[in-house]
């Protein structure tokens, strides 16, 4: 008698549940998109999901013919290349007038479809060897340095396979995963659960402070030293604090969902929390897709968007090694070695570096993993730095890239005591090399001939 009395009880508690669950989506008629991009490709469900492999569109080319990567003397040193090819001349203009906030805009894209940089465990290292008398990194010609470089995470599944595929960490679709996280408990914990709003710190412009170590990277700044989360924000994208240029893009689409949420709620003041948020959501989702589909990619890359045929569902949305690797890199050859703050006068306004000094711009090697930067204080400072990054010129599209991101950024980065440090540019001749590229043909036509 009393284990039928529970047995109800307990039913009737999950009917209770069930009950709450449906009054409080009450005004949600479509079928809510998952977090972890499972169940968007109809045919084989896992496709472009967190996790998935990269898409193999070339043969792979491994030393071994498995995993082992290929390195000197099979292909030519990744530093040499670097300081043959890539250093230059820096503060010639784009030749399409792209803006540095374009270039940066498009970090966020990439943020929203590709994370390959998180290492195996164990992890793999496949550090580069410095040449002796390296103007940055040997200076004193000792013929023994070296620059930290870890292998990014295998596929567990594959057991052997030559194609050896790495996997990538968050969703290939564009489903506001560099906003929203790409898990469910992610997402629960970027949320306040009320009025449908992300959550905020004490100022409600600015997202909460980060004060767990299970979502965001956190490295040290190279500039001070500063270390930890204070002065770090919680966003969808897990590197959103790697610069303070996109951590200010994160902010203003943290912005614009609880703007949204807080237009829905003055036109239904009866929706639920989950109502909100889930609307809010999906109209920011749209506006994103919008963005980046139709008019920043046609722009970024001078052609048109090619009409839209219908469903495909045996297309495979997978990132491919060599986009990961090296198409994807042409950005890092815009990024210019400082950025202007512009204020609503539209006069370019001066900025304070750490020491309580001024200068005309940002300095981007000084711009990394900072904490509590003294030119994003306020919702003023974020939308100046906006202002600026939309009216300043981005570099010339060439194989040039800045010193800051060629080679001081890179020595302070990795200066710091256990910091392990993915260097930019020339290390993507080392990721390259390690996805297990076509051949060694491959690299050079790929990294610069764009």
């Amino acid at each position: 008698m009393l284990t039928a009395t529970i047995y109800t009880f307990v039913i009737s508690l999950c009917w209770m549940a069930v009950f709450f669950v449906m009054l409080s989506q009450s005004n949600i008629k479509w079928e809510l998109q998952r977090y972890d991009g499972w169940y968007n490709n109809l045919a084989q469900h896992n496709r472009g999901s967190v996790g998935s492999p990269f898409m193999r569109i070339s043969p792979a080319h491994y030393a071994d013919g498995v995993f082992m990567a290929l390195q000197e003397p099979a292909v030519p040193n990744a530093r040499e290349i670097s300081n043959a090819a890539m250093a230059g001349k820096s503060g010639l203009p784009s030749a399409r007038n792209r803006t540095v906030l374009s270039v940066i805009f498009g970090y966020h894209v990439v943020s929203e479809i590709l994370d390959g940089r998180r290492s195996g465990c164990p992890p793999e290292f496949f550090n580069i060897k410095v040449p002796s008398g390296d103007p940055v990194f040997d200076p004193d010609k000792s013929g023994n340095e070296q620059i930290p470089f870890m292998r990014s995470q295998w596929s567990k599944d594959t057991g052997k396979s030559p194609n050896n595929p790495r996997t990538n960490q968050v969703t290939t679709w564009i489903d506001g995963s560099s906003i929203y996280g790409s898990s469910h408990s992610w997402c629960d914990a970027l949320r306040s659960f009320k009025d449908g709003q992300l959550a905020t710190g004490s100022d409600p412009s600015f997202p909460k402070q980060s004060t767990s170590q299970y979502f965001m990277w956190n490295s040290a700044d190279p500039s001070t030293g500063r270390h930890g989360l204070k002065g770090l924000y919680e966003f969808g994208n897990a590197r959103g604090n790697e610069n303070i240029f996109t951590v200010a893009e994160g902010i203003i689409w943290f912005r614009y969902h609880n703007y949204l949420a807080s237009q829905l709620q003055k036109l239904n003041p009866r929706w639920s929390d989950e109502d909100l948020f889930q609307n809010a959501r999906k109209k920011l989702i749209a506006t994103l897709q919008k963005i980046i589909f139709y008019e920043w990619l046609p722009a970024y890359l001078g052609t048109a968007v090619p009409q839209y045929l219908g469903y495909r569902k045996f297309e495979d949305p997978g990132i491919s090694p060599e986009f990961q690797a090296a198409a994807m890199r042409f950005g890092a050859t815009m990024v210019p070695p400082g950025v202007y703050m512009r204020n609503k006068a539209c006069q370019f306004r001066s900025v304070t570096n750490f020491d309580g000094s001024k200068s005309p711009a940002l300095r981007v090697c000084n711009s990394y993993w900072s904490r509590e930067n003294p030119n994003l204080k306020t919702r003023e400072d974020v939308d100046e730095l906006i202002m600026g990054m939309a009216s300043q010129i981005a570099e010339k599209e060439d194989n040039i890239v800045v010193e800051d991101l060629r080679g001081r950024w890179q020595i302070l980065f990795c200066c710091l005591p256990g910091v392990m440090s993915l260097i930019k540019k020339r290390v993507r001749m080392k990721t390259c090399n390690h996805c297990g590229p076509p051949g060694p043909e491959f690299e050079i036509p790929a990294l610069y001939s764009m």
